[in-house]
Protein backbone atom coordinates (compact mmCIF):
# COMPACT_ATOMS: atom_id res chain seq x y z
CA UNK A 1 0.00 0.00 0.00
CA UNK A 2 1.11 3.86 -0.55
CA UNK A 3 3.07 5.48 2.14
CA UNK A 4 0.57 8.53 2.07
CA UNK A 5 -2.26 5.62 2.48
CA UNK A 6 -2.54 4.88 6.36
CA UNK A 7 -2.44 0.98 7.26
CA UNK A 8 -4.65 -0.97 10.06
CA UNK A 9 -2.68 -2.97 12.37
CA UNK A 10 -3.90 -5.31 15.09
CA UNK A 11 -1.47 -7.33 17.16
CA UNK A 12 -3.73 -10.15 18.84
CA UNK A 13 -3.19 -12.50 20.84
CA UNK A 14 -5.62 -15.82 21.52
CA UNK A 15 -8.53 -14.03 21.36
CA UNK A 16 -9.65 -14.28 17.67
CA UNK A 17 -13.60 -13.99 19.39
CA UNK A 18 -12.76 -10.71 21.00
CA UNK A 19 -11.08 -9.12 18.11
CA UNK A 20 -13.95 -10.32 15.59
CA UNK A 21 -16.71 -8.85 18.13
CA UNK A 22 -15.36 -5.93 19.16
CA UNK A 23 -12.26 -3.83 16.91
CA UNK A 24 -13.43 -5.58 14.01
CA UNK A 25 -16.63 -4.55 14.34
CA UNK A 26 -16.15 -0.96 14.99
CA UNK A 27 -13.77 -0.90 11.64
CA UNK A 28 -17.26 -2.48 9.88
CA UNK A 29 -19.23 0.30 11.38
CA UNK A 30 -16.81 2.45 10.78
CA UNK A 31 -16.72 1.70 6.84
CA UNK A 32 -12.98 0.91 7.15
CA UNK A 33 -12.06 -0.57 3.93
CA UNK A 34 -10.75 -4.41 5.19
CA UNK A 35 -7.88 -3.69 2.30
CA UNK A 36 -5.96 -1.92 4.94
CA UNK A 37 -6.38 -4.18 7.75
CA UNK A 38 -3.82 -6.06 8.85
CA UNK A 39 -3.70 -8.74 11.73
CA UNK A 40 -0.52 -10.09 13.76
CA UNK A 41 -0.53 -13.31 15.40
CA UNK A 42 2.41 -15.17 17.41
CA UNK A 43 2.48 -18.10 15.35
CA UNK A 44 1.44 -20.54 12.87
CA UNK A 45 -1.07 -22.26 15.33
CA UNK A 46 -2.26 -18.98 16.19
CA UNK A 47 -2.54 -18.10 12.20
CA UNK A 48 -4.40 -20.96 11.53
CA UNK A 49 -6.99 -20.32 14.35
CA UNK A 50 -7.85 -17.15 13.46
CA UNK A 51 -8.44 -18.09 9.75
CA UNK A 52 -11.38 -20.20 10.76
CA UNK A 53 -12.79 -17.71 13.18
CA UNK A 54 -12.83 -14.63 11.32
CA UNK A 55 -15.31 -14.00 8.77
CA UNK A 56 -13.65 -13.94 5.21
CA UNK A 57 -13.26 -10.49 3.74
CA UNK A 58 -13.53 -8.75 7.04
CA UNK A 59 -9.38 -8.20 6.99
CA UNK A 60 -6.77 -8.41 4.29
CA UNK A 61 -4.01 -10.39 5.90
CA UNK A 62 -2.90 -12.45 8.95
CA UNK A 63 0.69 -12.13 9.83
CA UNK A 64 2.93 -14.39 11.84
CA UNK A 65 4.81 -11.95 14.32
CA UNK A 66 6.60 -13.47 17.48
CA UNK A 67 5.33 -14.32 20.48
CA UNK A 68 5.12 -11.42 23.53
CA UNK A 69 4.08 -8.24 23.39
CA UNK A 70 7.57 -6.26 22.72
CA UNK A 71 8.91 -8.66 20.32
CA UNK A 72 5.53 -8.35 17.99
CA UNK A 73 5.59 -4.64 18.91
CA UNK A 74 8.86 -4.73 17.59
CA UNK A 75 8.21 -6.70 14.25
CA UNK A 76 5.02 -4.94 13.24
CA UNK A 77 7.25 -1.46 12.00
CA UNK A 78 9.56 -3.76 10.56
CA UNK A 79 7.50 -5.30 8.32
CA UNK A 80 6.41 -2.15 7.20
CA UNK A 81 8.41 0.11 4.91
CA UNK A 82 9.95 3.46 6.42
CA UNK A 83 7.64 6.22 6.64
CA UNK A 84 4.53 3.78 6.15
CA UNK A 85 1.58 6.04 8.10
CA UNK A 86 0.36 3.01 10.39
CA UNK A 87 -2.87 3.28 12.17
CA UNK A 88 -1.88 0.87 15.56
CA UNK A 89 -5.14 -0.42 17.13
CA UNK A 90 -5.75 -3.34 20.30
CA UNK A 91 -8.19 -6.46 19.50
CA UNK A 92 -10.37 -5.03 22.51
CA UNK A 93 -11.60 -1.67 21.31
CA UNK A 94 -15.41 -2.24 22.15
CA UNK A 95 -16.31 1.69 21.02
CA UNK A 96 -14.17 5.33 20.23
CA UNK A 97 -15.98 8.12 21.24
CA UNK A 98 -15.77 12.18 20.82
CA UNK A 99 -16.58 14.45 23.30
CA UNK A 100 -18.47 17.37 23.74
CA UNK A 101 -19.84 20.08 26.28
CA UNK A 102 -23.48 20.32 25.75
CA UNK A 103 -23.90 17.95 23.19
CA UNK A 104 -22.47 20.57 20.40
CA UNK A 105 -19.40 22.06 19.25
CA UNK A 106 -18.22 25.41 20.72
CA UNK A 107 -16.76 28.29 19.31
CA UNK A 108 -13.65 28.29 21.34
CA UNK A 109 -13.14 27.21 24.96
CA UNK A 110 -14.13 29.72 27.33
CA UNK A 111 -12.31 28.86 30.45
CA UNK A 112 -14.34 31.60 32.64
CA UNK A 113 -18.06 30.22 31.43
CA UNK A 114 -17.09 26.17 30.38
CA UNK A 115 -18.29 23.75 32.86
CA UNK A 116 -16.83 20.31 32.45
CA UNK A 117 -19.75 18.31 34.74
CA UNK A 118 -21.62 19.35 30.57
CA UNK A 119 -19.42 17.03 28.91
CA UNK A 120 -20.55 14.05 27.49
CA UNK A 121 -19.20 11.30 25.50
CA UNK A 122 -20.75 10.56 21.82
CA UNK A 123 -19.88 7.53 19.62
CA UNK A 124 -17.75 9.04 16.56
CA UNK A 125 -19.41 9.25 13.82
CA UNK A 126 -16.53 8.98 11.30
CA UNK A 127 -13.22 6.85 11.88
CA UNK A 128 -11.84 7.04 8.56
CA UNK A 129 -12.06 11.00 8.42
CA UNK A 130 -10.65 11.06 12.34
CA UNK A 131 -7.48 9.30 10.95
CA UNK A 132 -7.05 10.83 8.12
CA UNK A 133 -7.23 14.62 10.19
CA UNK A 134 -4.82 13.29 12.71
CA UNK A 135 -2.82 12.71 10.28
CA UNK A 136 -2.99 15.78 8.65
CA UNK A 137 -2.29 17.98 11.93
CA UNK A 138 0.47 15.68 12.96
CA UNK A 139 1.74 16.64 9.82
CA UNK A 140 1.53 19.93 10.05
CA UNK A 141 3.24 19.99 13.26
CA UNK A 142 6.00 17.63 12.04
CA UNK A 143 4.95 15.13 14.53
CA UNK A 144 5.30 11.77 13.49
CA UNK A 145 3.18 10.18 16.46
CA UNK A 146 -0.31 11.03 17.53
CA UNK A 147 -3.12 9.40 20.03
CA UNK A 148 -6.27 9.76 21.83
CA UNK A 149 -7.20 10.27 25.11
CA UNK A 150 -6.08 7.58 27.62
CA UNK A 151 -9.48 7.35 29.96
CA UNK A 152 -12.88 6.85 29.57
CA UNK A 153 -14.15 10.18 31.06
CA UNK A 154 -15.40 12.94 29.97
CA UNK A 155 -15.22 14.75 32.92
CA UNK A 156 -10.99 15.13 32.50
CA UNK A 157 -11.19 15.42 28.45
CA UNK A 158 -11.52 18.34 26.51
CA UNK A 159 -14.91 18.93 24.49
CA UNK A 160 -14.66 19.46 20.90
CA UNK A 161 -14.01 23.42 19.38
CA UNK A 162 -14.09 24.55 16.37
CA UNK A 163 -10.02 25.07 16.99
CA UNK A 164 -8.15 22.27 17.27
CA UNK A 165 -5.75 24.10 19.89
CA UNK A 166 -8.15 23.68 22.74
CA UNK A 167 -8.25 20.20 22.67
CA UNK A 168 -5.15 19.07 21.37
CA UNK A 169 -1.63 18.89 22.82
CA UNK A 170 1.84 18.33 21.79
CA UNK A 171 4.01 18.20 25.41
CA UNK A 172 5.38 15.14 26.57
CA UNK A 173 2.14 12.77 27.56
CA UNK A 174 1.12 9.34 27.29
CA UNK A 175 0.42 7.84 23.82
CA UNK A 176 -1.26 5.34 24.80
CA UNK A 177 -1.21 1.79 23.02
CA UNK A 178 -4.49 0.84 22.33
CA UNK A 179 -4.95 3.09 19.58
CA UNK A 180 -2.49 5.84 17.73
CA UNK A 181 -1.27 6.84 14.32
CA UNK A 182 2.76 6.88 13.51
CA UNK A 183 4.97 7.94 10.31
CA UNK A 184 6.73 4.96 10.87
CA UNK A 185 10.20 5.54 12.25
CA UNK A 186 12.13 2.24 13.54
CA UNK A 187 14.21 3.52 15.82
CA UNK A 188 11.21 5.29 17.92
CA UNK A 189 9.58 1.99 17.27
CA UNK A 190 12.30 -0.09 19.11
CA UNK A 191 10.85 -2.00 22.46
CA UNK A 192 12.71 -2.85 25.04
CA UNK A 193 10.42 -4.13 27.71
CA UNK A 194 6.88 -5.74 27.53
CA UNK A 195 5.00 -3.33 29.73
CA UNK A 196 4.77 0.07 29.62
CA UNK A 197 6.11 -0.32 25.88
CA UNK A 198 3.18 2.46 24.75
CA UNK A 199 5.26 4.51 27.36
CA UNK A 200 8.63 4.33 26.18
CA UNK A 201 7.50 4.54 22.19
CA UNK A 202 5.45 8.16 23.37
CA UNK A 203 8.86 9.23 24.75
CA UNK A 204 11.53 8.05 22.14
CA UNK A 205 8.93 9.98 19.33
CA UNK A 206 8.87 13.24 21.89
CA UNK A 207 12.85 13.54 21.81
CA UNK A 208 12.70 12.48 17.98
CA UNK A 209 10.21 15.38 17.28
CA UNK A 210 10.02 17.45 20.32
CA UNK A 211 6.37 16.66 20.86
CA UNK A 212 3.46 14.27 20.65
CA UNK A 213 0.40 15.43 19.19
CA UNK A 214 -2.48 14.23 21.50
CA UNK A 215 -6.24 14.45 20.70
CA UNK A 216 -7.94 14.86 23.95
CA UNK A 217 -11.61 14.98 23.07
CA UNK A 218 -11.27 11.52 21.66
CA UNK A 219 -10.63 7.98 23.34
CA UNK A 220 -11.92 4.17 23.64
CA UNK A 221 -13.85 1.86 25.18
CA UNK A 222 -11.50 -1.43 26.36
CA UNK A 223 -11.09 -3.29 29.19
CA UNK A 224 -7.17 -2.88 30.14
CA UNK A 225 -5.87 -5.32 32.57
CA UNK A 226 -9.37 -7.52 32.37
CA UNK A 227 -9.96 -8.78 28.94
CA UNK A 228 -9.01 -12.48 28.98
CA UNK A 229 -6.52 -13.53 26.87
CA UNK A 230 -3.72 -11.05 24.69
CA UNK A 231 -0.90 -9.50 27.25
CA UNK A 232 -3.18 -10.98 30.30
CA UNK A 233 -1.89 -14.34 29.65
CA UNK A 234 1.35 -13.44 30.69
CA UNK A 235 0.99 -9.95 32.11
CA UNK A 236 1.89 -10.29 36.11
CA UNK A 237 2.22 -7.80 38.77
CA UNK A 238 5.89 -7.55 38.82
CA UNK A 239 6.72 -7.25 35.52
CA UNK A 240 4.32 -4.04 35.25
CA UNK A 241 6.28 -2.99 38.04
CA UNK A 242 10.06 -3.54 36.60
CA UNK A 243 9.15 -2.20 33.33
CA UNK A 244 7.97 1.05 35.14
CA UNK A 245 11.09 1.34 37.18
CA UNK A 246 13.23 0.15 34.36
CA UNK A 247 11.64 3.64 32.61
CA UNK A 248 12.20 5.76 35.56
CA UNK A 249 16.27 5.01 35.50
CA UNK A 250 16.62 5.08 31.91
CA UNK A 251 14.12 8.26 31.52
CA UNK A 252 14.68 9.94 35.12
CA UNK A 253 14.41 13.63 33.75
CA UNK A 254 11.06 12.63 31.54
CA UNK A 255 9.34 10.14 34.11
CA UNK A 256 8.55 8.57 37.82
CA UNK A 257 6.58 6.22 39.48
CA UNK A 258 3.40 6.11 40.67
CA UNK A 259 2.31 3.54 43.09
CA UNK A 260 -0.47 4.88 44.01
CA UNK A 261 -3.30 3.81 41.93
CA UNK A 262 -6.08 1.28 43.30
CA UNK A 263 -5.90 -1.04 41.22
CA UNK A 264 -2.30 -1.76 42.79
CA UNK A 265 -0.90 -1.70 39.50
CA UNK A 266 2.52 0.52 39.34
CA UNK A 267 2.21 3.04 36.67
CA UNK A 268 4.26 5.75 35.70
CA UNK A 269 3.94 9.41 35.31
CA UNK A 270 5.50 11.84 32.49
CA UNK A 271 6.60 14.99 32.46
CA UNK A 272 9.91 16.80 31.06
CA UNK A 273 12.02 18.00 33.77
CA UNK A 274 15.28 18.96 31.33
CA UNK A 275 16.35 21.89 32.60
CA UNK A 276 15.86 23.63 29.51
CA UNK A 277 12.55 21.85 28.89
CA UNK A 278 10.80 22.83 31.88
CA UNK A 279 8.61 25.34 30.31
CA UNK A 280 7.87 24.09 27.15
CA UNK A 281 4.91 22.72 28.18
CA UNK A 282 3.29 24.23 24.35
CA UNK A 283 6.00 22.94 22.59
CA UNK A 284 4.02 21.50 19.24
CA UNK A 285 6.96 20.55 16.41
CA UNK A 286 10.39 19.67 15.81
CA UNK A 287 12.88 22.46 14.65
CA UNK A 288 14.02 22.53 11.29
CA UNK A 289 17.79 22.53 12.90
CA UNK A 290 19.00 19.33 15.20
CA UNK A 291 22.49 17.54 15.51
CA UNK A 292 21.80 18.41 19.32
CA UNK A 293 22.53 21.96 19.20
CA UNK A 294 20.43 24.86 20.67
CA UNK A 295 17.91 25.97 18.26
CA UNK A 296 16.95 29.99 18.28
CA UNK A 297 13.60 29.36 19.05
CA UNK A 298 10.79 26.28 19.18
CA UNK A 299 6.99 26.54 17.52
CA UNK A 300 6.07 28.91 19.85
CA UNK A 301 8.74 31.71 20.18
CA UNK A 302 10.40 29.84 23.14
CA UNK A 303 14.10 29.73 23.32
CA UNK A 304 16.25 27.09 24.32
CA UNK A 305 14.70 23.70 22.69
CA UNK A 306 16.89 21.23 22.30
CA UNK A 307 16.51 18.14 19.83
CA UNK A 308 17.60 14.59 20.98
CA UNK A 309 19.52 12.17 18.30
CA UNK A 310 17.37 9.10 18.67
CA UNK A 311 20.65 7.19 17.78
CA UNK A 312 22.06 8.88 21.54
CA UNK A 313 19.74 7.45 23.39
CA UNK A 314 20.39 4.87 26.57
CA UNK A 315 18.46 1.86 24.40
CA UNK A 316 19.13 -1.74 25.01
CA UNK A 317 19.57 -3.85 22.23
CA UNK A 318 16.44 -6.38 22.52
Amino acid sequence: MSLNKYVVAIPSYKRPNTLKNKSLRVLQEHKIDPKRIDIFVADKEQEGIYKNELPKGSYNRIIVGKPGIKNIRNYMPNFYPEGQKIFYMDDDIGQIFQNFNNGKTIPRLNKETYNKKHNKLVKLKNLHKFIEHAFDLAKKKKIDNWGVYPVENPYFMKPTTRNHEDYTSTYLSYIIGFMTGVINNRKAELRTIDDKEDYERSIKYYLKDGGVLRFNNVTCRTNCYKEPGGMQVERTKKRIHDSAVYLTKQYPNLCTLNTGKKSGYTEVRLRDRRENHSHLSGCSRKNKKSNGKKTKRNAHGIKGLHEINIDNLPIKNC
